[in-house]
């Protein structure tokens, strides 16, 4: 049985209350500068500010094998004019400390807007998720494997899976590599994940949160980069998706949230979850 923690109060604050070294994955989807929610809404410089104080808890926090992902979301001054906040914070901590990966969550049900709509731009379907932590930091990538493509099998089946080379003297060998993912169970994952999140309550959960993170992302993060029996935190709880996640794939969880509403939607949410869910399909 998991243990599982929803905690009231200022995240930086309550994080000095932990004890170092004893967390080993941090996930979480922080609010976002320069947006107004029913909470409030942050300056840039505010954010920024709370998230290197932030950062350095999390740190101490960590296990010398763990890693933290932050999911995060581009935005706009006006149209054609994108905030740079958001590359500062990973260009700054791809230095002070190690960007792992660039990974990015691809929410391919995005609906149009008037940028896309009426001014030329594209839809803003990616999510960096930033992770930082160890080169060497704990993952298993068995955890996300996709499923192998019907071209792959089809190609195996019929034995056309001959080396081929390249004019520029590289050469691979396809059936090599379709048995490799044979035997692993799948084909290791690309570094965009699409996973779809409408613009409507998650039906497990209906709390219409502001800003809810698809419980298919969390689980596959918490999954990704938390060991069996492991601990995740999340910050920044919210309606508490990422200890549903952790919960139901048998890892334990803390949670930290400033606003006494949402700390029991969550507590109510996860105390409804059993580890008999594995894994939630993307």
């Amino acid at each position: 049985m998991s243990d599982w923690r929803v905690l009231h109060g200022d995240c930086v604050q309550v994080l000095k209350d932990l004890d170092a070294g004893s967390i080993d994955a941090v996930v979480t989807d922080p609010p976002y500068p320069e947006i107004n929610r029913s909470y409030g809404r942050m300056t840039e410089a505010d954010w920024r500010a709370m998230m290197d104080a932030l950062i350095v808890e999390v740190r101490r926090v960590l296990k010398p094998t763990g890693s933290a992902v932050f999911i995060l979301q581009p935005n706009q001054e006006r149209i054609g004019r994108s905030r740079p906040w958001l590359w500062r914070f990973m260009a700054d901590y791809a230095e002070s400390w190690n960007l792992v990966q660039p990974v990015f969550w691809w929410n391919h049900a995005t609906m149009p807007t008037a940028a896309s709509a009426s001014f030329g731009l594209c839809r803003d379907s990616i999510k960096p998720c930033v992770w930082l932590g160890p080169p060497d930091c704990y993952r298993k990538q068995e955890e996300i494997l996709w499923t192998e493509s019907e071209g792959n099998a089809a190609a195996r089946a019929t034995a056309r899976c001959e080396r081929k080379h390249y004019p520029s003297g590289h050469s691979k060998n396809p059936a090599k590599q379709n048995g490799a993912a044979l035997r692993r169970g799948g084909v290791t994952p690309f570094n965009v994940w699409p996973i779809a999140n409408a613009s409507v309550p998650e039906s497990i959960d209906g709390s219409k949160h502001p800003a809810r993170t698809p419980l298919a992302l969390a689980d596959k993060w918490v999954r990704y980069i938390c060991p069996p029996g492991g601990t995740v935190l999340d910050p920044f709880n919210g309606s508490g998706t990422m200890g549903v996640a952790a919960v139901a794939s048998g890892r334990n969880y803390i949670g930290i949230e400033q606003h006494e509403e949402w700390v029991n939607v969550a507590r109510d949410r996860i105390a409804r979850v059993t580890p008999a869910i594995f894994g939630v399909p993307a």
